[in-house]
């Protein structure tokens, strides 16, 4: 879709939408014609009595009048809505009770025709009113931008220095309620939050005419602004934001900002980019062996939300694969995806403590999965920045449990957290070895299904009837199994303790296996 560009400032639009002005009470006004109007920002309130006010007007007032100088003639008040028009008016106010009462047929219908708001100001409401709750809406609403503004740029800057080029474009698209993307001096998309696919054209649409300067795009479905990053005349590509209502003043300043500081950060050397994530990595090594009391405030100094949903995620390389390989790229997809990148190195794994709702939900799952690239991956559950340690434990207990390829929770692992982690795993190795070899041998030898049957008796807790209907057998015929595998066993089923021990280990004995 192709669309127009213009000069930043050309667009720039602040005001009260007429509608809020019609939704005072105590105004008590009425909408009379051109309701589609009605979300038009109105940026003054000026009351004259001309029958031609057009010359004295700038654009986007709201016009109030009592009609004194109106011409009486329907089509001179046609022409007279058409010079409003013409000149901007954001909406008509017409004061009744005066001259008119009510306000004229033919100013109603030439209103609602051109789209043009038509409100009716009863005799009981001065004009001052309606012009003094606009004009203090209107300091209401700068000083939010203000306070908007002065909140934000602090983000932005300490944005740019944890966490690059796309920390910064998801604090501006958070700040400004819109979409942002990031184009590169080649014209290709670098990076965008929340999406690309939103907005990728409208960007890519830009004329490189405008590539040093500010450009913006008003439609029917909000505004696309584009900012120029560059340093003197070297270029580092265009920043586009796009909101579903017209710019502000601060949605240029915060606009300007962020170009500013990716401009800068584009200047910075690679190996200060470098030096920071090392130095990210050697506090993440310190949390994962340490429990330091200034967690949170160290974890927040650099860059990363110390909230109570942190999660560790644990990376498996593949066989013959280098940790450290599969690090730096889960490290470049987190920055893509504007994350603060803090990764190490640990026992064989790659680490990635990610902040908090980054993870949460089915998409907070496609996240993961994503930042994984494929690998078998293992995440914690949220922890707080004291509970880094706990969240490490999980994290591998959750890797060592997931296949190829697959994302593991350390949630889903309910009933086999033992048998996930290594260390109790080994244990339970051996123990199978020792208690279900000789069972499994002996079904080899002589043909038998006592395993299969043992299996099924011990995770229907003893219950014959149940355990023999999930075999298709009769109970007898369960029960002489039993006895048999007993014997082989040399083990007393009757004890819970046993019981428990020989059904924590068929949890880890290898399908298929015939022995010891």
């Amino acid at each position: 879709m192709a669309v127009r560009w213009v000069e930043l400032r050309e667009t720039t639009m602040d005001g009260v939408p007429v509608r809020w002005l019609v939704g005072r009470r105590d105004l008590g006004l009425t909408v009379l014609a051109g309701a589609a109007g009605l979300d038009t920002p109105a940026t003054w309130a000026h009351s004259i009595e001309l029958a031609d006010p057009g010359p004295w007007l700038a654009g986007g007032e709201l016009l109030l009048t009592t009609g004194l100088r109106l011409p009486a003639d329907p089509a001179a008040q046609r022409r007279y809505v058409a010079g409003l028009v013409g000149a901007g008016v954001a909406a008509l106010g017409f004061g009744t009770g005066l001259t008119y009462d009510p306000v004229p047929p033919a100013l109603v219908q030439a209103a609602e025709a051109a789209g043009l708001p038509l409100v009716e100001v009863p005799l009981p409401t001065p004009f001052v009113a309606v012009t003094r709750a606009l004009m203090e809406r209107l300091a209401e609403l700068r000083y939010e931008d203000a306070v908007r503004a002065a909140r934000s740029q602090p983000r932005m800057t300490r944005a740019v220095l944890r966490g690059g080029p796309s920390a910064v474009v998801r604090e501006l698209a958070v700040a400004a309620g819109g979409s942002v993307l990031l184009f590169g001096p080649d014209g290709a998309l670098r990076t965008a939050y929340p999406t690309a696919a939103a907005g990728a054209a409208v960007g890519a649409d830009l004329p490189a005419g405008h590539a040093a300067q500010s450009a913006v795009h008003s439609g029917p479905h909000g505004t696309a602004a584009a900012q120029p990053v560059q340093v003197g005349r070297r270029s580092h590509g265009r920043l586009v934001l796009l909101v579903e209502r017209p710019l502000s003043a601060t949605d240029h300043l915060l606009l300007g900002h962020a170009a500013s500081l990716l401009a800068l950060d584009a200047e910075k050397t690679p190996r200060l980019r470098a030096e920071r994530h090392r130095l990210n990595g050697l506090l993440l090594g310190l949390l994962l062996d340490t429990d330091l009391p200034a967690a949170a405030d160290l974890l927040a100094e650099a860059g990363l939300p110390a909230g109570p949903g942190l999660r560790l995620l644990a990376l498996a390389p593949g066989p013959g694969g280098d940790p450290h390989t599969v690090l730096a790229a889960a490290g470049a997809r987190a920055e893509a995806a504007g994350l603060p990148r803090f990764g190490a190195v640990r026992d064989g794994l790659a680490v990635l403590l990610l902040p908090g709702g980054e993870a949460a939900g089915e998409a907070g799952a496609e996240r993961v999965r994503a930042l994984a690239g494929g690998a078998r991956a293992g995440l914690s559950g949220p922890h707080g920045p004291e509970g880094v340690r706990t969240a490490w434990q999980e994290a591998r207990s959750a890797v060592a449990a997931a296949g190829d390829g697959g994302l593991v929770r350390h949630e889903s692992l309910a009933g086999s957290a033992l048998t996930a982690a290594p260390e109790t795993r080994a244990v339970l190795l051996g123990l199978a070895r020792a208690r279900i070899g000789p069972l499994a041998a002996h079904d080899a030898a002589h043909g038998t299904e006592l395993l299969p049957s043992l299996r099924a008796f011990l995770e229907h807790h003893g219950q014959w009837e149940a355990a023999a209907a999930s075999l298709g057998v009769h109970r007898h015929t369960l029960r002489t199994r039993i006895d048999r595998a007993r014997a082989v066993l040399g083990t007393d089923l009757d004890s819970a303790h046993v019981r428990a021990e020989l059904l924590m280990a068929l949890t880890v004995w290898p399908p298929g296996a015939t022995g010891p």
